[in-house]
């Protein structure tokens, strides 16, 4: 506890942290279980766990679940791979840390906190209880990675071609039925293949990556990015004119241009080309993205690390 923190904050928190716990009965004044006790709390609790296939609804029953058998003030469960955190109570005092792990998968860490000391029998009871959610979480966490991957590119982390087609429709059906603009950006990497085959293809998969968060990055936040196919990205702009994506895509190519990418020691200078069109009133998914791939060749063929409107 910080020692600036007032009085009134101390209730407040400590308040806090008794409403969230508030509808669980605990049975905390038995301090031993025996073998066939403890069997049958984790086969009831791994039977609880498998009810549900969302990571933090498995972690936070889990603990629920454990404080009715073992008082604690508050936890802090990370999954950095999928950048998923879950937090819940007062985050101080005394701590118990675990790095989850089954079959040399990372499972994420854990970590719970308490005023006071754990004895050894409540840690001894926590880790054996750690054993019913090992699998649980292990499936969770596959089943997200691969709700992930069916919409998100693996190495960029943009919205991947699978996903382009749905959201386009949407898009475009938004955009006429609202009458608002709506824009599109074809960008390709310039002599991409001259990276791979100079450096290797893991330096490939650097400017990729790299390339892709500065184009996101030249985007507003409600613009939709996509990695086509190899080199190639589309951006869909919504409520964007043709000036307004021009200004976008301008920012694109100056983002690019002006910031090499660092590889194992070398300074690798990318452009990227581009093509623009904005949606007219009779513009399928295929007349709008046909229209600003043709742009983008014209770019390609003008020169690159330029941007061409249809």
């Amino acid at each position: 506890m910080q020692t600036n923190t007032s009085t009134l904050e101390l209730i407040k928190e400590l308040r806090d942290v008794k409403g969230v716990f508030a509808n669980y009965e605990h049975t905390s004044s038995r301090k031993t279980f025996d073998k066939n006790e403890q069997k049958q709390l984790i086969l009831d609790l791994s039977i609880r766990l498998q009810m549900s296939l969302d990571i933090e609804w498995v972690i936070s029953q889990f603990m629920e679940y454990v404080h009715a058998y073992i008082l604690f003030d508050g936890y802090d469960y990370q999954l950095n791979g999928l950048n998923i955190s879950n937090k819940l109570g007062r985050q101080s005092g005394h701590r118990c840390s675990y790095n989850l792990k089954i079959d040399d998968h990372d499972l994420g860490s854990l970590v719970v906190f308490r005023g006071r000391k754990f004895s050894g029998s409540e840690l001894t009871l926590f880790e054996n209880l750690l054993c019913s959610i090992l699998y649980p979480l292990k499936n969770s966490i596959q089943f997200h990675s691969a709700v992930l991957s069916a919409r998100y590119d693996v190495l960029t982390g943009v919205n991947n071609r699978s996903s382009f087609d749905v959201s386009l429709d949407r898009e475009i059906s938004l955009s006429k039925r609202n009458s608002q603009a709506l824009s599109l950006l074809v960008i390709d990497i310039d002599h991409f293949k001259s990276v791979n085959d100079n450096y290797g293809h893991a330096a490939g998969d650097e400017v990729l990556k790299v390339v892709a968060g500065r184009i996101q990055a030249s985007m507003r936040k409600s613009d939709l990015l996509f990695r086509y196919g190899g080199e190639e990205f589309v951006a869909i702009l919504n409520n964007s004119d043709c000036d307004e994506a021009r200004e976008v895509a301008e920012r694109v190519l100056d983002t690019v241009r002006n910031n090499v990418v660092e590889y194992q020691g070398q300074a690798l200078s990318v452009s990227v080309s581009i093509g623009l069109t904005c949606l007219i009133q009779a513009d399928t998914r295929e007349s709008v993205f046909d229209r600003a791939d043709n742009a983008l060749y014209e770019a390609k063929h003008s020169g690159r690390d330029q941007v061409k409107v249809a």
